[in-house]
């Protein structure tokens, strides 16, 4: 079965830059290695790591968009005036638009050219921009899918052409629910549930455990001190807001709280949001840790070093990876009852707290009823592994050849 998946334009796969997304296409990869159950294409921007870490791999082609120097030029300058002169709130989604438009193009070309079985397009909406040139959505008709993780607020003049969609997959009824609506009539039948995944072998091994032993040590932290983690993008729905507010909150002895991530990804962009969270961070800038961005493989020793993961939800998250990869390291969650994070999060395992004005003081009370009670936060730790068990990179890439090939 000859497939190919178009993934955004924006992060490549591999995931040299990160990317919840490209994490798990490279999930995809990495066990199509094993099964070879597809003759896999990836059509991705172009990152010269990425290109290395592809070198590697046998049983999947890689097309690298790379956009001429003009492109980028276009893109910075675009960057600047939404950012600084317009002072758009949301800066970066203005950040690789001509990049995008160009990688759409040249994607549209190699789709035209070559003959999928199956086309599957990751997220964006903009990728069915793929389909409408050159008379691709014909050629294609009844074999190309939408792999949906975030809301659709725009069709980019594709509406047609998405409810020409063989299936949907979204990574959560609720997400599935977004798109129905935006949609209107759109049958039923043609949504699905593909449920996101984590490697759950490398989550939660005693390895992970050993290497935040030495992690402790680089960000000083002691043996006997707990961590409270974070981990996400550091952006206004993430909740960090919120969370540093209730740690100031509960002043929690011999007590650390870690906040990875960035704003963007591996960009080394840092935006006016996080600039307010590390001023709220400086009276307590003894207890609280800002790593940054951190390699993906890296992230199992980061959950290692925690005793309760906090992912405080403000939006409707429609499947957050943070949330699986929180339960199958073995870690007590406290998020919220929002999007689809309810279809993930065991009530055993974690807290849903409601997104209300009184937010600030339930993760206060949650971070003081988990971490003061030992047999607690134990039972927690053991449903919220078991719960995460069954969200495995096996079953994730035998459901998605399940899914699509029907």
């Amino acid at each position: 079965m000859e497939v190919a998946i178009v993934t955004s334009g924006y992060q490549p796969v591999p995931a040299a830059m990160g990317g919840g997304v490209e994490a798990l296409i490279d999930h995809l990869i990495v066990k199509n290695e094993y099964y070879g159950t597809m003759n896999l294409t990836i059509f991705s921007t172009y990152h010269e790591k990425s290109v290395k870490m592809a070198s590697k791999i046998q049983k999947t082609k890689f097309i690298f968009i790379k956009p001429p120097a003009i492109v980028r030029i276009c893109d910075r300058v675009l960057y600047f005036i939404a950012k600084r002169i317009l002072k758009k709130e949301k800066s970066m989604s203005y950040r690789y638009i001509v990049q995008r438009l160009h990688y759409i193009a040249k994607v549209s070309k190699y789709l035209q050219k070559n003959t999928y079985d199956k086309v599957i397009l990751e997220n964006h909406s903009t990728l069915f921009m793929t389909l409408k040139k050159h008379h691709n959505a014909q050629k294609y008709a009844g074999s190309y899918y939408y792999h949906l993780h975030n809301e659709v607020t725009n069709d980019y003049g594709c509406r047609q052409i998405m409810l020409g969609c063989r299936k949907v997959l979204g990574v959560s009824r609720y997400i599935n629910q977004t798109l129905s609506g935006f949609l209107g009539s759109f049958p039923a039948d043609k949504f699905d549930v593909l449920r996101n995944c984590v490697d759950t072998f490398h989550f939660g091994s005693v390895k992970s455990k050993q290497d935040a032993m030495a992690l402790r040590n680089n960000y000083g932290i002691a043996a006997d001190e707990r961590v409270v983690l974070f981990t996400g993008r550091l952006n206004k729905e993430k909740g960090i807001k919120e969370l540093l507010l209730a740690f100031k909150k509960v002043h929690l002895l011999r007590t650390k709280l870690v906040i990875v991530g960035g704003y963007f990804y591996a960009s080394n962009m840092v935006s006016d949001y996080e600039k307010e969270l590390q001023k709220i961070a400086e009276p307590m800038k003894d207890n609280i840790v800002f790593t940054g961005f951190i390699d993906y493989p890296d992230m199992p020793a980061v959950y290692g070093m925690a005793d309760v993961a906090v992912i405080p939800s403000m939006w409707e998250d429609p499947a957050p990876l943070t949330v699986i990869e929180s339960m199958a390291s073995g870690l007590p969650l406290i998020t919220t009852d929002s999007g689809g994070i309810p279809e993930y999060a065991s009530v055993e395992g974690a807290i849903l707290l409601p997104r209300d004005d009184q937010i600030v003081e339930r993760l206060a009370d949650s971070l003081n009823q988990v971490l003061f009670n030992d047999s607690l936060r134990h039972k927690m730790a053991a449903a919220s592994r078991k719960t995460a068990e069954q969200m495995n990179m096996d079953r994730y890439y035998t459901d998605f050849i399940a899914k699509i090939s029907d």
